[in-house]
């Protein structure tokens, strides 16, 4: 862990100087969006996240919000940390729904978030189109304050046109005013349901995404949806190349996670030439005297 975060600490440091901005140069405020990432035991797939975030033309602040990592993973996770990545660790004891991890994780990011738009991604989620932030940024500006793919199917009948979190785009002054959340507690407290354990009677309710939804809703802001997902698969389109449930599959499934393995592995390597393409790029743009 860095010795300089903020508050800057030691001789000579005094409020004068501002020790709540640490010494980082570019501030978290400087970005024009910030990319929100809920991790678990997946140091493997952050890596490249991170790097296709870094590359991408409008180049993200990241914030890595880990749910519970152990041992060799957690020492990854802390090793990630860097001038534009931030990592938060949540230590629970325990939850009462599955999914509380990435609701908390994505209520915190929103807590956390010092620029006026927030990019909601998954670990397991590689972008493809290096202008894609960019385009994010345009159409959260002028069409609506939230831009994403569509939540895949579930068996509550309200999830269509739904977004979900896997690359969606928020503007952080409309999620204020309106009281944007992620908090199963909150959304089951909203339904008078006092035990929202995973029940087969209510599935895939509460969900991540809900309460957001449903606040969205009611103040009639609708989501403009760029893409759909499909379940259980590992979807690849012009903007992202999502490898999907890679950390569940790990945590829960083994057959699932024989074949999120092997998609990842392909991911992985198309990544990487991505990677080393998107690098060359700016080479010869320096080259030439550009910037990016």
């Amino acid at each position: 862990m860095k010795e300089d975060i903020a508050p800057l600490r030691g001789l000579g440091v005094n409020t004068t100087t501002a020790p709540w901005e640490g010494s980082e140069k570019k501030k978290p405020w400087d970005y024009k969006i910030t990319a929100a990432i809920p991790a678990l035991d997946t140091s493997e797939t952050l890596e490249i996240c991170i790097e296709l975030l870094r590359l991408q033309t409008e180049r993200p602040y990241i914030l890595i919000i880990d749910t519970g990592s152990r041992g060799e993973q957690l020492e990854k996770m802390r090793k990630l940390q860097a001038p534009d990545v931030e990592i938060h660790f949540l230590q629970l004891n325990a939850v009462q729904h599955p999914s509380d991890f990435p609701a908390m994780a994505m209520d915190t990011a929103f807590a956390l978030c010092r620029t006026e738009f927030i990019f909601a991604t998954h670990a397991d989620c590689f972008l493809r189109k290096r202008t894609f932030l960019s385009e994010l940024l345009t159409m959260a500006k002028e069409i609506s304050p939230v831009v994403g793919y569509e939540m895949s199917e579930r068996a509550h009948s309200d999830w269509k046109g739904m977004v979900s979190h896997t690359a969606t785009i928020y503007h952080m002054p409309t999620m204020d005013k309106i009281g944007f959340g992620w908090s199963l507690r909150r959304l089951c407290n909203m339904y008078n349901i006092r035990d929202y354990k995973p029940s087969p009677l209510r599935p895939n309710w509460p969900d991540t995404e809900i309460l957001g939804n449903y606040i969205l809703r009611y103040q009639k802001i609708k989501p403009h949806l760029i893409g759909h997902e499909a379940n259980f698969s590992r979807q690849t389109d012009e903007n992202i190349d999502h490898i999907r449930s890679y950390t569940s599959g790990k945590l829960y499934s083994p057959e699932y996670f024989k074949k999120a393995k092997e998609w990842f592995g392909d991911a992985r390597n198309e990544a990487l030439e991505r990677i080393a393409a998107w690098r060359i790029e700016d080479y010869k743009k320096s080259l030439n005297g550009e910037h990016r």
